[in-house]
């Protein structure tokens, strides 16, 4: 027994002789002692506003705090602010367009940092998409002589402020914008005279979401310089005029416009100073017997801006509208416009004997029989069997020896059954060859618009008269009844 206990004695002696102290270990690794960390900042929160940053959170309780630092940082430069350490906020002011990165820290009396709270936001500036994209107010906008017509876009819920700001007179005048007046005014014709080489502008101020401050945007000139085409209307002027691209120039020559096939509206009219005449449908020759049930009248989209600018030009440019067979608007819709008879075609066309004229179709089984489309004497005109698949047709003419053409006339089926007025065709493609394999487009644009009344005729002059021997015409089929495809065509003549 007495044994045992010697044993246990000399064992726990043994064991506190090999073991140094935890303190003495700790200070191995920690230095001087135990390390304190200040209690570090918390619920912050950034908020972009105008040129600036606005920063907020929440403070530990921290006896030992003294102040508040708060640093921003970008691409590597740090600037910061030193606060009392009761500030519960900071404004970060005269920033630029760019992501600032943002911490905020506790420090001591010996300056002695917390760890940092972070976050990055970017401020609004003037570089801001949210500020370039917010609302000018206008959707387009003209110049006519000396007065300025304006089409405003829909009032927005952020616009504080806005307003019209021009010189009359030596006078400046100004119109007070708000939700009211837009929305009764959509297409608003300024009343007075604008004074040559003054500027007009818009002026606005308003509120983005997240951001507090109003924000006064830099006033929007309205530049006399400004023109801008719908889609359509650039097509009518690249098909019609062979105008790929707009010009001043070609603007200004012209006195004289001609629109036959749906548009979306006649508003681009007012972009030309010197327009005098207007034709609307004069080129659509329909066929007296199909004038009543029968036409399908040209279309134009937006009905309300068309009225307006038709109104406006004829107002201030004097322009005169010709208006042909109810296309666009009824006969005797409009005061000023000029109703016309059915137009006729030109008494002086010199056609081609198609006598001995070989012909060649890219579509055997379902193009067959289309040769009657250039047989003079013929009256049936061509359709196909409705069929499932939808095909185009190269139709490949050979006129036995070279010719100047000038163009074609393209005629409707005289007699189609009313199911398939939908099929007749209502675009074609014309090209031209000398040796059958090389082709040239004969027209301005790949594909021309035709008419698709029955029995109308379409006249397409060549810009330039055009030598050759081959003509190759490309038609496609039209959806019947949503299953079913075919395609019609009455008579091509050349000239």
């Amino acid at each position: 027994m007495k044994l045992k206990r010697y044993l246990c004695f000399f064992a726990s002696l043994f064991i506190l002789g090999g073991c140094e102290s935890l303190e003495d270990t700790y200070k191995d690794y920690a230095g001087e002692g135990t390390i304190r960390y200040l209690g570090k900042c918390d619920n912050l929160s950034v908020t972009p506003g105008w040129q600036r940053l606005i920063v907020t959170w929440t403070n530990h309780v921290d006896p030992a705090i003294d102040k508040i630092k708060v640093s921003w940082t970008l691409e590597g430069v740090t600037r910061d602010s030193l606060l009392e350490k009761g500030s519960t906020e900071c404004n970060i002011r005269n920033l630029e367009n760019a992501t600032y990165e943002v911490a905020v820290r506790s420090v001591d009396k010996d300056g002695n940092c917390s760890l940092p709270v972070l976050d990055s936001k970017r401020p609004y500036t003037l570089e801001h998409e949210s500020i370039l994209s917010f609302t000018r107010m206008f959707n387009k906008y003209f110049y006519v002589k000396n007065r300025l017509a304006i089409v405003f876009s829909e009032w927005q819920s952020d616009v504080e402020t806005a307003s019209l700001n021009y010189y009359s007179g030596g006078a400046r005048k100004v119109v007070e914008l708000d939700s009211v007046f837009v929305t009764d005014n959509k297409y608003y014709l300024v009343p007075d005279e604008i004074d040559p080489g003054t500027k007009v502008t818009i002026d606005r101020s308003g509120r983005l979401s997240g951001c507090s401050d109003l924000i006064v945007f830099n006033p929007y000139e309205l530049a006399r310089d400004y023109h801008v085409y719908t889609p359509e209307f650039k097509k009518v002027l690249r098909e019609k005029y062979g105008q790929s691209e707009i010009t001043e120039a070609f603007v200004n020559a012209q006195t004289e416009l001609e629109i036959d096939y749906d548009i979306d509206s006649f508003e681009d009219i007012l972009n030309f100073p010197n327009l005098r005449t207007l034709f609307l449908g004069k080129n659509r020759y329909l066929a007296e017997k199909d004038l009543s049930e029968n036409k399908d009248a040209s279309k134009v989209t937006d009905w309300d801006i068309s009225a307006f600018a038709l109104d406006v030009a004829c107002k201030i440019n004097n322009l005169n509208v010709k208006h042909y067979n109810d296309h666009y608007f009824p006969a005797g819709e409009f005061s000023f416009v000029e109703d016309m008879p059915n137009p006729t075609l030109p008494g002086d066309l010199s056609f081609f004997s198609s006598e001995n004229w070989r012909y060649s179709c890219s579509n055997e089984e379902y193009g067959l029989g289309f040769e009657v489309i250039f047989n003079e004497n013929s009256t049936s005109g061509w359709q196909p069997a409705r069929h499932s698949n939808a095909y185009t047709y190269e139709m490949v003419v050979d006129m036995q020896k070279d010719q100047f053409m000038n163009g074609v006339l393209v005629t409707q089926k005289s007699s189609v059954v009313s199911a398939y007025r939908k099929c007749i065709a209502k675009m074609i493609q014309i090209k031209v060859s000398e040796n059958g394999e090389t082709w040239k487009d004969a027209t301005h644009v790949i594909e021309n618009t035709l008419g698709n009344t029955v029995g109308e005729s379409t006249l397409i002059t060549f810009p330039t008269p055009l030598h050759g021997r081959y003509l190759k015409f490309v038609v496609r089929d039209q959806v019947y009844l949503g299953n079913y495809h075919t395609v019609s065509l009455g008579k091509i003549r050349v000239f």
